[in-house]
């Protein structure tokens, strides 16, 4: 994985963290004048563009420069000279990898910093290219479970900064800007039980259980919850969980797309998940296989103005492969060709920013406990994440939005998908196109097609 969690040996070892391991700083002072002079030129042309707040910048060989006008909000702390060039790129994976490097650092008032973020370039063809075509070469079955594994099983490192109740990876709903993610998370988990109309002895199937979040919310109550993950780490802790409350629930390692359940559902949950499907024609026929007529759907996720935009950095180092946030007028086609009903939607992007924020928060407050536990590197790597979200979250433009939304399968329903002839010839080929790629993979070993470097 790209944040290696670090063993016990390199926790008590300083002489091996991302900080202890940067080389002396360049001795050719004209080499550290030019790139000073490039990253002050390329961040006095990023304030001219962006109303943004004041901050400073801290060359490394202590040279204080500000930009901006009135007291800065945040300090730029370059430590080495590639940290320099990174900030002159102007591009956000290069700044990103400096800073989980150690090369360089953020203090004061980083959602300040990070409002920047959207004038940064991210042009990675190779990343978005393989993202898209590994998948397709070896099936999205073969690779899910490490591209999930990547950010879910990472020692439950997340737990420092979720709520210390439901232990929910997604938002809650917020009654106020400085609600405590407990009070959130709780009301969160009673809206969707009540969107979905759970009673006891109702039977609910938790796609991306998590760390068991509305699992166990359901389980309390009397439902019969079935879990599926990719995370073996999660498995195991919702597992004892389960064991410990006694609850009539239980969870399978399991992919999205193999799943075959023996019987149909009451309801379904989708908390956080439909990002990493992404096929929406394809989730609604599993879905609409899976669950009873008169049966809902509860999902929260977040959405993207445009098609296709993830970041790089969260390809490389979060979520890889197929993941991307949720395109509303697709996903909205999808519905529309399917026989499940649009029965509610509500925006979340204050609940979803205000979450963001909060786990950040958490996360800068837990530092010293999280760096002994998981390392430095990995430290910053999340740190990156959830104040990244929060600043995305928060965009004057709103380019980026999440909604709540229930579907309901009509209990009169024909369960016929109502596709154009183009969609449901494109659906055949590709289907057949898949089979064939299915027996030709078996000729090859796992692990052939690694991602490029």
């Amino acid at each position: 994985m790209s944040y290696r969690v670090q063993s016990r040996s390199d926790r008590s070892n300083p002489d091996r963290s991302p900080r202890a391991q940067r080389p002396p700083i360049g001795r050719k002072r004209g080499f550290r004048t030019a790139a000073r002079e490039r990253t002050i030129a390329a961040l006095r042309r990023l304030v001219a563009r962006v109303e943004g707040r004041a901050f400073c910048l801290i060359s490394p060989d202590g040279d204080a420069i500000s930009f901006g006008k009135g007291e800065p909000s945040f300090t730029l702390r370059v430590h080495r000279p590639s940290g320099l060039d990174a900030l002159s790129s102007l591009d956000a994976l290069s700044v990103a990898h400096a800073y989980m490097e150690g090369d360089l650092d953020f203090e004061g008032d980083l959602l300040a910093a990070f409002r920047y973020q959207e004038r940064f370039t991210d042009f990675h063809p190779a990343t978005y290219l393989w993202r898209r075509l590994q998948p397709m070469l070896v099936g999205r079955t073969h690779v899910n479970p490490e591209w999930i594994a990547l950010h879910y099983d990472a020692e439950n490192a997340q737990l420092h900064a979720a709520d210390a109740i439901w232990h929910t990876y997604t938002p809650g709903v917020y009654s106020s800007d400085d609600e405590a993610l407990e009070l959130g998370a709780d009301r969160k988990l009673a809206l969707a039980f009540d969107a979905l109309r759970l009673q006891a002895d109702h039977s609910l199937l938790d796609v991306g259980c998590g760390w068991g979040g509305m699992l166990r919310y359901s389980a309390q109550r009397g439902v019969k919850v079935t879990g599926l993950t990719l995370s073996r780490l999660q498995k195991e802790y919702v597992d004892q969980k389960i064991a410990e409350e006694r609850l009539p629930a239980k969870v399978h390692y399991q992919d999205f797309f193999t799943f075959d359940p023996t019987g149909r559902f009451d309801a379904i949950s989708m908390m956080g998940v439909i990002e990493d499907l992404s096929d929406y024609r394809a989730v609604m026929r599993s879905l609409s296989r899976w669950l009873k007529p008169g049966g809902r759907v509860y999902l929260d996720f977040a959405a993207e103005r445009k098609r296709f935009n993830t970041h790089s950095f969260v390809t490389q180092h979060i979520w890889p492969g197929t993941f991307r946030m949720v395109f509303m007028p697709e996903f909205v086609e999808a519905v529309r060709e399917s026989p499940f009903e649009l029965m509610q939607i509500d925006n979340d992007r204050r609940n979803y920013y205000l979450w963001a924020r909060g786990m950040y928060e958490r996360w800068m407050r837990n530092r010293e406990r999280i760096e002994g536990e998981h390392g430095e590197r990995l430290w910053r790597t999340f740190l990156l994440l959830y104040v990244g979200v929060a600043a995305t979250m928060d965009r004057r433009s709103h380019s980026a939005t999440a909604y709540r939304v229930v579907l309901e399968l009509p209990a009169d329903s024909d369960g016929e998908f109502h596709t154009t002839r183009t969609v449901a010839a494109i659906d055949r080929a590709r289907g057949l196109l898949r089979a064939v790629r299915d027996s030709l993979f078996g000729l090859w070993p796992r692990g052939t097609l690694a991602a490029p470097e």
